[in-house]
């Protein structure tokens, strides 16, 4: 994907108590209208981090202007969302220096919004790469397993419009029983990313599950009405070191 490098992205996470996906899908669709996001993920929370239900995150974009230096880019990016929340401009705080990076961050744990929690505001240059590792849980909240399978399906949704994207991605991610769906774009197709964690049968070696879960991602991949770029299946969450393509 093809990151505007100058960009400033300001990610906004929230937590939603719900373990339905729909409820998900709803906030990260209107976060996405308030702020114009170009990015999101929605993600099951880990049953031993502290949060229950789905966590929502959004980034939107903010180019520097002219004569802008990075820290009054990275505070101009998060005024926005700053004032939405009706959050303290005061305490955004800019982190790093211009020779070894910056980015602003706001600790907004426990901040209470219309039927959600923030906990995170952060502002910094660039975006999130599809292909970033992440953790994955199991699709019914349980604790994870190192037998577990991990699956990551790379899509490409035939609209660039991210609300309706996450529309056309609720069946998929249900197929697939998806606990991170991951979405974004620049100007064109949005880009999805979706991780699932299978559980191995009993008695059942890795191989045998690598083989078994590779087989059924792929059968359920047959029904969904878009393109597949890539499936990758690992023991472990960072199983993609080959590159989509």
């Amino acid at each position: 994907m093809d990151l505007r490098e100058t960009d400033v992205v300001t990610r906004i996470s929230a937590n939603i108590e719900t373990e339905d996906f729909a409820a998900a899908a709803a906030l990260s669709e209107r976060l996405i209208g308030e702020f114009e996001a170009t990015e999101l993920e929605i993600y099951r929370a880990d049953p031993e981090g502290g949060w229950t239900g789905y966590l929502v995150s959004v980034g939107y974009r903010t180019p520097p202007a002219d004569g802008e230096d990075p820290a009054e880019t990275l505070h101009r990016a998060a005024v926005p969302a700053l004032f939405h929340f009706g959050l303290n401009a005061e305490f955004f705080e800019i982190h790093g220096t211009p020779e070894t990076g910056q980015y602003g961050s706001y600790d907004a744990y426990d901040t209470r919004a219309d039927g959600f929690t923030l906990y995170s505001l952060m502002a910094a240059v660039g975006g999130t790469d599809p292909r970033e590792p992440a953790y994955v849980t199991r699709h019914d909240f349980t604790p994870r397993a190192e037998t577990d399978v991990i699956s990551r399906v790379h899509l490409y949704v035939p609209t660039g419009d991210l609300r309706l994207a996450v529309n056309l991605c609720g069946r998929p991610a249900a197929d697939l029983s998806a606990s991170l769906l991951r979405i974004s774009t620049d100007a064109g197709p949005c880009e999805a990313v979706l991780l699932s964690a299978f559980p191995a049968l009993a008695g059942e070696s890795g191989e045998e599950a690598l083989s078994r879960v590779t087989t059924e991602v792929t059968d359920r991949l047959s029904r969904v009405n878009m393109s597949v770029r890539a499936i990758h299946t690992g023991l472990d969450d960072d199983p993609f070191y080959t590159e989509p393509g």
